[in-house]
């Protein structure tokens, strides 16, 4: 009986070292599934997270193309600007002096800057921001005024080019002047 009971104990003993095995197989596929569920999960989450960024940047798109400021600034990018000087086209003809004269008539049309001061320009980026330009579209036309402005000497002198003289200088005015009192 001692042999059958060591028996029973060695049968049982690989049973149970058996069944141990089995379970530590289960238990090894069932944390792997768990892994590549976990895994599938946080590639499906991404996805979502990659999905919502992108409508979110769409959408920013959509308004951004339906602002009025975007609007503007395709309204000032369609304005031919001045070309004043010198062409670097060596094209010569009738056709392009016509154009040239019409380019020209229009320079002459727009109101030249006459003095550059920063409170006219400050005061012209604020009533653009007030009006809804963007801010980066006030900076690029301050810098374009800025390039076309004039040093306050070269204004006063033009100004007093412009202004209407009266026939007299003011040494001529002073002689009438004692005349009268002669």
């Amino acid at each position: 009986m001692a042999e059958e009971l060591d028996d029973i104990t060695g049968e049982t003993a690989a049973i149970m070292k058996t069944m141990l095995s089995l379970a530590t197989l289960i238990a090894l596929r069932t944390r792997e599934r768990g892994q590549k569920e976990a895994e599938a999960r946080v590639k499906i989450t991404e996805a979502r997270q990659k999905e919502a960024r992108e409508l979110q940047i769409r959408e920013a798109r959509e308004a951004k193309a339906k602002d009025p400021r975007n609007a503007e600034l395709e309204r000032m990018m369609k304005i031919p600007t001045p070309s004043v000087g010198l062409s670097l086209s060596k094209e010569r003809g009738p056709e392009n002096e016509v154009s040239r004269m019409a380019t020209s008539s229009a320079a002459a049309a727009m109101p030249q800057i006459r003095y550059d001061s920063p409170e006219r320009r400050t005061a012209i980026a604020a009533h653009l921001a007030r009006i809804g330009v963007a801010p980066e579209l006030a900076a690029v036309r301050m810098l374009v005024e800025v390039g076309q402005g004039a040093s306050v000497e070269d204004a006063a002198n033009a100004r007093q080019k412009e202004a209407p003289r009266s026939g007299l200088t003011r040494e001529e005015e002073l002689a009438r002047g004692l005349e009268r009192t002669r």
